[in-house]
């Protein structure tokens, strides 16, 4: 534990010399978007956290998905204490875009502060929250600090530490293990994760599984619901299948677009929803497409009551993807035929939708293994297993199961930990 301070103590003269050294680049980045780096560096507090902070709850969040676990957690909390006040972060401006979407009751919503002594000094000068809910993996060492010198509990919910992950910080475990004791509780998703983070120096009576925020979902009857309406909205009539290329990366446009060739299928038995990963891509996949010879209408041209006249269908709005997948009767999730490690894999099954995900997989690993060993999904190695599996799953010879759900147990089970763990 001493030798951990030590890091810790190292960490802090790093970082502070560091933010010193880069003041004229931040002084910089102020002047081209003055709001992001204005929060980062936590100035004029005032202006964006609300003038009495000292009742909020303060939840945060990396990212988009993050975002939307946040959202889940902070309507059931809600549920049980309606009078609780909470102020949003985000680590990304997409993320923080999102949150002001889906949380528009939040009393605040900004950018987490750079990591140093002197943002957060500004920032808790005028910030005083009840507590702090940290979404999945977020380890900032001298934010954790700074919440253990004020005695300021914080949990972390939807927690995960990947294989991958803990190999990476097993070697620093001995400067982790004093950080960790700072969570008061960490709810993680699966009982791995909770291994892995006891194995990093996490009080083992301080460590919960309660199951993963993003396998929650909607009751059936709602389920079914949304999905006509959504099929609607985007002109797609029933008995065509409706098949989304999620979250797919650079090669991935094009193998998913010669396989819905290679199914020999028309755009009256199958329309694809195509998402790539990041919307900065949005032209090379255009390009990409016409160089396939397909034709595409964009999502947000359809949106808004545009007729659809293609079987492809380009999504060029960030937010809206996990809620399509309730419309959908097949998806491939990409980062697996790319070598990234995949993403999301569970997103579809949680709406009742079937995955198709390639070999590359080793951020997902357990969960596409769950997958495929409750029958609710399948590895493709290609593009040519790719189509294969389109057309057999459209003629019924390929059959999965769908996920029974019973609405959102996962975060009620963890906002009921966070009332109890912060007397709320």
């Amino acid at each position: 534990m001493q030798r951990g301070f030590a890091m810790l103590r190292l960490y802090k003269i790093l970082t502070t010399f560091v933010y010193g050294a880069a003041w004229p680049y931040l002084a910089i980045k102020r002047l081209r978007s003055r709001e992001e780096w204005e929060q980062r560096r936590a100035l004029h507090v005032e202006r964006y956290l609300p003038a009495d902070g000292s009742g909020c709850l303060w939840g945060h969040a990396s990212s988009v998905g993050e975002v939307r676990v946040l959202a889940r957690l902070m309507t059931a909390l809600k549920t049980l204490r309606p009078q609780q006040r909470f102020c949003v972060s985000t680590y990304t401006s997409t993320g923080r875009r999102l949150a002001r979407e889906l949380l528009p009751e939040a009393e605040a919503v900004f950018l987490f502060p750079l990591d140093g002594a002197i943002p957060l000094r500004r920032l808790f000068r005028h910030f005083h929250p009840v507590g702090v809910v940290m979404v999945e993996t977020e380890i900032w060492p001298y934010f954790l600090d700074y919440c253990r010198r004020r005695a300021l509990p914080v949990i972390l919910a939807n927690g995960r530490v990947s294989e991958r992950s803990f190999r990476r910080y097993y070697y620093f475990r001995h400067w982790l293990a004093p950080l960790l004791t700072v969570y008061r509780r960490l709810a993680m998703q699966t009982a791995a994760d909770a291994d892995r983070v006891i194995k990093l120096g996490a009080a083992a009576d301080r460590v919960i599984v309660t199951g993963n925020i993003k396998h929650d979902a909607e009751g059936i009857e709602d389920r079914h619901l949304r999905r006509r309406e959504i099929r609607r909205q985007m002109q797609i009539p029933e008995g065509t299948i409706l098949f989304v290329a999620a979250s797919t990366r650079p090669g991935e446009e094009d193998i998913v677009a010669q396989a819905l060739t290679a199914t020999g299928m028309d755009g009256e038995h199958l329309v694809c929803l195509m998402a790539p990963r990041h919307l900065e891509r949005l032209d090379e996949v255009k390009g990409v497409l016409e160089a396939q010879g397909y034709q595409f209408d964009l999502f947000s041209d359809i949106e808004s009551g545009s007729e659809r006249r293609s079987r492809v269908i380009l999504m060029d709005k960030m937010g809206l993807l996990a809620g399509l997948f309730y419309g959908a009767d097949l998806a491939f999730v990409g980062g697996t035929l790319a070598d990234v490690g995949g993403h999301n894999v569970m997103e579809p099954v949680v709406a009742g939708v079937p995955v198709l995900f390639g070999p590359s997989l080793h951020n997902v690993r357990e969960a596409a293994d769950a997958i495929v060993n409750q029958d609710q999904g399948m590895v493709v190695n290609n593009g040519a297993e790719l189509a294969d599996a389109i057309r057999r799953f459209h003629s019924g010879a390929l059959r999965f199961r769908t996920m029974a759900t019973n609405g959102t147990q996962v975060a009620d089970k963890t906002a009921a930990l966070i009332v109890q763990d912060l007397g709320l």
